[in-house]
């Protein structure tokens, strides 16, 4: 698998798992733990400028796609603004 084939396999991952429960996998559970770390590590490349626009647009969107809704008791991170 190609390291573009393995990014867009999580990014859809990422992608269902926001549209099934409207926020980020919770980071107490083992089973989606590997998506938040994706997910966090994406942010850190745009802030970097190392992800490509693309990807960076697409994620954005991914992003702001998110319930405004409080979660889980935590406090929604604002992605939009990096």
């Amino acid at each position: 698998m190609t390291h573009d084939e393995k990014w867009y396999r999580n990014f859809e991952g990422l992608k269902a798992y926001v549209a099934e429960h409207h926020h980020l996998p919770d980071k107490k559970k083992v089973e989606n733990r590997g998506l938040l770390s994706w997910a966090k590590y994406q942010r850190k490349r745009i802030k970097a400028g190392a992800l490509d626009e693309e990807r960076t647009r697409l994620f954005l969107e991914l992003m702001s796609s998110r319930s405004d809704e409080h979660t889980g008791g935590r406090r929604r991170k604002p992605w939009n603004g990096l």
